[in-house]
């Protein structure tokens, strides 16, 4: 951030009239300025304070962000949040819609699509911002000082502990796709899973998937063979199979599944031991930002120490590396593959990939669907 040379109000104003005294508890933006952040980081404070307000569209949870909204707020007492709880999908539509349409837009767009986040980016819709936390995070979480990194979500699989035995849970990725093969009736209609089609994060590590391990064709096949259930979020999944109507479920983000395991012992959480994916809620501050120095102090807060805590106490690992993992992800010796935020995500948004992608997603479930009716269920 460029400094003015001075900071607008200090702890005490000598006037040219030769009256003194101290900034009201409202406006003295000095004491505002968090621990090891320069003194004239309070222009921003001033400048974000006068804006009074910040309109946050956002694909996590409400309930999940209350508590980090609250402590902003708190933080900076002048500037009210408006924060909105939508789709990826939506995120990005209705962004583009407001784009075209020239009316007004939010101020912050946070969505855990990190490739569709990745594609506003590119085509340039996020502003630059040097955030004084860009020191604390790792190269793979920030691109350009316009997409940052927030979390650390491992991607991970969800079990019914009364419905399949330990002996059977897979542990690997590989083991999941022979947990097909083996087209248990138990198993008949109880998988559960993203759509692809309708998800873009589901559509995001079945791409990963497919980049790391090659098995994805193999097992889209055993889905269908085994007529697996498709949902469009990660709480989707999870409830089908916290509920017992589904025995597993496939590559859900890990900060819901622990916290619904938290509340549900017969939940159990797998991190593949083979490679677990790592995945990233991307913040970016759009060109059009009506409130842009809201925003910054918002970003600076949510990559901050503090910031980061209050995400982990929902079960979303911090991406930095001085704050402490969720008590549930300490005893994981799982390797994490984090995927980078940059423009390698570009190639997921890519219509002809996307397309030849789905096109044969779509062959190898019917092929599994129609060989299931064929040879008929086993077990």
């Amino acid at each position: 951030m460029k400094s003015r040379g001075i900071v607008r109000c200090l702890g005490l104003w000598v006037g040219i009239f030769g009256l003194s005294g101290g900034c009201s508890p409202d406006t003295d933006y000095a004491a505002r300025v968090p621990a090891g952040y320069d003194v004239s980081y309070a222009n921003l404070v001033e400048d974000g304070t006068k804006e009074g307000r910040l309109v946050i569209w956002s694909t996590t949870d409400r309930k999940v962000m209350r508590d980090l909204l609250s402590a902003f707020e708190r933080a900076y007492p002048g500037i009210t949040t408006d924060y909105h709880d939508l789709s990826a999908r939506d995120v990005r539509d209705r962004f583009l819609d407001e784009e075209k349409a020239g009316r007004g837009n939010p101020d912050l767009l946070l969505s855990s699509s990190m490739d569709m986040q990745i594609k506003l980016v590119n085509d340039g819709y996020a502003q630059s911002y040097d955030s004084p936390e860009k020191g604390n995070l790792p190269d793979w979480a920030n691109w350009k000082n316009q997409a940052w990194g927030v979390t650390a979500e491992p991607v991970v699989m969800v079990y019914n502990k009364a419905l399949l035995s330990p002996e059977r849970v897979p542990r690997n990725h590989m083991d999941f796709v022979r947990l097909l093969e083996q087209r248990d009736t138990e198993l008949q209609g109880r998988i559960a899973t993203y759509d692809p089609a309708s998800s873009s994060v589901g559509y995001l590590c079945l791409s990963q998937d497919n980049a790391t391990s090659g098995h994805v064709w193999q097992m889209a096949h055993g889905l269908g063979a085994n007529r697996a259930r498709f949902f469009s979020t990660s709480e989707e999944v999870i409830k089908d199979v916290s509920s017992g109507r589904s025995v597993i479920g496939y590559n859900v983000l890990g900060s819901y599944a622990l916290d619904e395991a938290a509340r549900n012992p017969e939940l159990g959480v797998v991190f593949p031991a083979d490679y677990t994916l790592v995945m990233s809620r991307i913040a970016m501050i759009p060109t059009t930002s009506g409130h842009p120095n809201a925003a910054r102090l918002f970003l600076d807060f949510l990559l901050s120490a503090k910031g980061q805590v209050l995400l982990t106490r929902h079960a979303m690992p911090s991406v930095r590396s001085d704050v402490e993992r969720p008590m549930e992800l300490r005893g994981t010796t799982a390797p994490m593959r984090a995927i980078r935020v940059g423009p390698e995500l570009l190639i997921a948004q890519d219509k002809l990939t996307r397309n030849r992608f789905m096109k044969q997603w779509n062959r190898e479930i019917e092929a599994g669907a129609a060989s299931s009716k064929q040879i008929g269920p086993t077990g």
